[in-house]
């Protein structure tokens, strides 16, 4: 992964500033059950206070995220080119290999751009959420703590074979273009060797999210039963803001499974392009 840490060193201001304003825009809707919650119990009271609240959040959170997509793409686009390009000055490897490598690029600008905008939203998501939660009801909170522990064990059941494919899939990739190149049979062959592979594949995340989200189903149940015998005089506006809180920290916790995979497909991109 040093390759990854030379390139966000390279671009460091530039990405420090894109992630300030996703982080910005996650604690606004970090808010917003907390804010729907009190909202709720003030219209029942004849109060729009908390409601004006809200709306100010939404406001603030598309704010954020405006300036953050204008700016981004500049940066993301930037980044690729001299990776891509870097990389073609090499004499190697045949044109084949080059061509699937240029693309699989793309990969180190997906984890810059797509995964740690969602490891941040995750981050924000699991700490805020656990806060909120046991600051209204601890034993729910100490309950979906157990959580983590089977979601992770879950994923790891089937990280060997989440590898293998990623391995695979990338070896079959890179002889793409001389498959094409050897005519129609070769390229026939080609594509159902990769038909099968993505079938492989998807296969394997259909068994994760299977599993993972079974586990989340029966943490959520769980929680809905121990909040409503557990407390006193709850409010309607309280169920609701305890239940998105918890509904928001499983699934961030569903992100372990993108993680790995991501963590994988990154490392096995970044071996080919050395």
């Amino acid at each position: 992964m040093n390759k990854m840490v030379i390139v966000f060193k390279q671009y460091k201001s530039q990405l420090l500033w894109i992630y300030l304003f996703m982080i910005l825009t996650e604690l606004t809707i970090l808010a917003t059950p907390f804010l729907l919650g009190k909202s709720i119990d003030g219209l029942i009271n004849g109060s729009w206070f908390w409601l004006v609240l809200l709306s100010c959040s939404y406001v603030i959170s598309n704010f954020f995220n405006y300036k953050r997509m204008v700016y981004d793409t500049k940066v993301y686009t930037k980044i690729y080119n001299n990776i891509a390009l870097k990389f073609l000055k090499k004499n190697d490897v045949d044109v084949s290999t080059k061509i699937a490598r240029t693309d699989m690029a793309h990969e180190i600008v997906h984890v810059l751009e797509g995964y740690v905008h969602y490891y941040i939203a995750t981050i924000v998501t699991i700490i805020g959420s656990l806060i909120f939660i046991f600051s209204k009801n601890w034993q729910v909170g100490v309950l979906i703590s157990f959580a983590i522990v089977f979601i992770t064990s879950a994923v790891f059941i089937l990280y060997k074979k989440i590898k293998q494919g990623i391995n695979i899939s990338n070896n079959h990739y890179e002889k793409k273009a001389k498959s094409i190149e050897g005519g129609y049979a070769s390229s026939e062959s080609f594509f159902s060797r990769r038909r099968k592979i993505e079938i492989y594949q998807s296969t394997i995340q259909g068994k994760n999210w299977f599993l993972v989200n079974s586990i989340k189903y029966v943490f959520l149940i769980l929680s809905i039963i121990l909040l409503i015998t557990t407390t006193k005089d709850i409010t309607i506006g309280s169920v609701i803001t305890v239940y998105s809180y918890v509904n928001n920290f499983l699934i961030a916790l569903l992100s372990a499974p993108v993680a790995i995979e991501m963590v994988l497909r990154i490392s096995d991109v970044l071996k080919r392009l050395k």
